[in-house]
């Protein structure tokens, strides 16, 4: 209980100022990060309005091209062809697609590992002697530095892919509706083309991801379900229910806090930038299949920053960022909404 205003010191008073200081310093800085990204992203969000996100042409550079009349012939003037200047175009649908598709591949892989690993951890290995050893390691697992993860993804996952995976998985697809999904894309004019099977793709992306958010999604869940009350679980196994049952029924009990680590994995996938940069391919395109090269909204502005040298690029570049850093900061809020309320939840009924 804190001290009466009476009993407070010059000190007490000073610390209390300091912790408020602080707390309005930290939101501070993120309006003002927004308020910038907001201001730096207007020219490109007044140019192009809603088909930014919508449109699949990212062009940076003024395209030349022959001048069309009407009926759609070329317009020659003085035995000359007419030039006609198309300005720069940037739609950033390819990018977002590209972060729903990698970050969606890494949560297919990572979840059911997660949980499986949180479940053993919280209900097999304290019998085992093992979960401080696990604990230990799962937490240095997801404080490994993400360029690590993206060179091993470059020089071991990319040529196994290359070499290995893709040949078997063209060779048992055959000639099924798989194959031609899979092993070939759809240019914008509607041309089918073979993907190019480099390693660098979308589902290499979203490997690397899931190896990244595990640790992050077990840890998370891990902590969930040690909070369930014990009672929960007596309970259910005096009820006669087996072993798997009573799993079931505890994650159940705690299905709030274990969809917010999912939750939490899902905004670490989305905003991760130099290892998907290293394996993803860097191709701005709307391709169906996991096999081709894309883009994330991460990796776009890593890519591209350095050399936007033109003020609309700029602007593209950063309302990006204001899109990725909104989307990251309602799933990071959702996600530590649910965990809170999950472990409030158990706790109170403990």
């Amino acid at each position: 209980m804190p001290p009466s205003k009476a009993r407070r010191s010059g000190g007490d008073r000073a610390l209390g100022l300091l912790a408020r200081g602080s707390a309005v310093t930290i939101l501070g800085l993120l309006v003002a990060l927004l308020a910038t990204l907001v201001t730096a992203g207007a020219p490109a969000a007044a140019r192009f309005g809603a088909s930014f996100l919508t449109e699949t042409e990212w062009r940076p550079n003024t395209l030349e091209r022959p001048r069309l009349d009407a009926r759609g012939e070329v317009v020659i003037t003085g035995g000359e062809v007419e030039i006609e200047e198309v300005p720069p175009r940037f739609g950033a649908l390819p990018a977002i697609w590209g972060t729903a598709v990698s970050s969606g591949i890494a949560l297919l892989i990572a979840v059911p590992l997660s949980l499986g690993a949180a479940l053993f951890v919280v209900r097999i290995a304290p019998r085992l002697r093992v979960a401080g050893p696990l604990s230990f390691m799962i937490e240095f697992l997801a404080a490994i530095p993400s360029i690590a993860y993206g060179f091993w993804g470059l020089a071991v996952l990319t040529p196994w892919l290359q070499t290995v995976a893709y040949p078997a998985m063209e060779r048992l697809a055959g000639g099924t509706w798989v194959a031609g999904w899979v092993f070939r894309t759809r240019l914008a004019d509607g041309t089918e083309i073979p993907v190019g099977l480099t390693g660098k793709d979308m589902l290499c992306g979203g490997l690397v991801l899931a190896i990244m958010v595990i640790p992050i999604v077990t840890a998370v869940a891990r902590d969930v379900l040690r909070s369930v009350p014990r009672g929960q679980l007596e309970g259910t196994l005096a009820l006669g229910a087996t072993w798997w049952q009573s799993s079931w029924g505890m994650m159940r009990y705690a299905r709030a806090g274990l969809f917010g680590a999912v939750m939490l994995g899902l905004a670490r996938a989305a905003g991760e930038t130099m290892a998907v940069t290293m394996v993803i391919g860097n191709n701005m395109q709307v391709a169906a299949s996991p096999l081709a090269p894309a883009q994330t909204m991460a990796s776009l502005l890593a890519n591209e920053f350095k050399e936007a040298s033109d003020q609309l690029h700029q602007s593209a570049l950063l309302l990006v960022a204001l899109i990725l850093l909104v989307m990251s900061l309602a799933l990071n809020v959702t996600a530590r909404s649910l965990v809170v309320g999950g472990s409030s939840r158990t706790a109170a009924a403990h």
